[in-house]
């Protein structure tokens, strides 16, 4: 039986076998292979700012981890500083900052606020698959399967721009078939200034943006960075939690467990979820008195969510307009800007 490859979002036990698929990306130069290791898993905590995804392997032998992914929003502050300074050593930085206790990871209210902006930065710190046991083909439908899971991931937040650190030659030849993704610094400037550096020569910073996704609008990433569509229901963090739990397939019982809370609570979150959706679409969520019961409730709700996961990423309410208007008013601006005149008329 030929090996049959899928994907699913990533277990904290994972941690350890993943990142020994491809040591060069650990970011452990200046901490040590244990502290960096300790650094991951804080990150991994940080469930506002990180996704990831591991891809296996199923064959007669069982079932073995050949591919995994992780990515996670930054302080826009330390992309900044990377792209108008680049070196070596990305994914170094930001494991030395969060061993430090200062880590460059955004908060949670980061996340909201520039998501509500349309300004959201992030670093891919890992893409990377087993080349010992896989095989052309089979690297390509891992790759492929990373992809995927990374779209799905990251559905609904709203990008400005994406780092990401080549640590190789190999790592760079697979990123040039992303037309969106551009080669920011080979680090040329770097090793002038500094002919003593212990990092290996062929590494690369590269980045995918705004601007750079108009060259490539058809990709299937491009809808990361088309900042179309308002949340309408402003659930809350827990709700949001909640719904997500529920898309995997989570019954009340499993998703009181993987929450921490009781039963009770959860069933207090679904009808405060109900009530939300009722007053902003009652034809998903019918009152009660019409006969709908409350798991056909939660079937539309999730039907709805599934296909409009902006509905589970942090959002200000209270700016989310101002911040649309201010989006639109800027590239009125700039467009007027180009034309040399007046902005078109809407």
């Amino acid at each position: 039986m030929d090996a049959v490859f899928s994907w699913r979002k990533t277990r904290a036990s994972d941690l350890p076998e993943c990142l020994r698929l491809h040591p060069g990306k650990n970011g452990a130069e200046g901490v040590g292979a244990g502290r960096a290791l300790e650094a991951w898993q804080r990150i991994f905590e940080m469930r506002h700012a990180m996704r990831s995804a591991v891809v296996e392997m199923h064959s007669k032998g069982g079932v073995a981890i050949v591919g995994f992914g992780l990515a996670a929003f930054v302080k826009k502050s330390f992309v900044d500083a990377e792209v108008e300074n680049p070196r070596p050593g990305l994914n170094s930085r930001i494991i030395e900052s969060v061993a430090a206790g200062d880590p460059v990871i955004a908060t949670y209210e980061e996340v909201r606020e520039a998501n509500t902006r349309g300004d959201l930065q992030q670093v891919i710190l890992d893409t990377s698959w087993n080349d010992t046991v896989l095989n052309a083909e089979q690297r390509d439908e891992v790759r492929v399967l990373l992809g995927r899971a990374f779209q799905e991931v990251f559905a609904g937040y709203r990008f400005s721009r994406i780092l990401s650190e080549m640590v190789d030659e190999l790592d760079l030849w697979h990123v040039r078939g992303h037309r969106a993704f551009e080669v920011v610094d080979r680090f040329t400037g770097y090793r002038r200034a500094n002919p003593g550096t212990t990092w290996n020569a062929d590494r690369a910073l590269v980045a995918v943006s705004l601007e750079s996704m108009r060259t490539d609008p058809h990709s299937v990433a491009a809808e990361l960075f088309q900042h179309h569509s308002v949340p309408q229901f402003a659930f809350t963090r827990a709700e949001q939690e909640l719904l997500e739990v529920a898309l995997e397939g989570a019954d009340d019982k499993s998703a009181a467990e993987m929450l921490f809370v009781s039963r009770p609570a959860v069933k207090r979150r679904w009808e405060n979820i109900f009530e939300r959706v009722a007053t902003v679409r009652p034809d998903l969520c019918p009152p009660d008195g019409d006969g709908t019961r409350g798991i056909q409730k939660r079937q539309r709700v999730l039907t709805y969510v599934r296909s409009h996961p902006e509905e589970l990423r942090p959002f200000d309410f209270s700016q989310g307009q101002g911040a649309e208007k201010k989006a639109k008013t800027g590239s009125m601006d700039r467009e007027r800007g180009r034309r040399g005149g007046r902005a078109p008329r809407p």
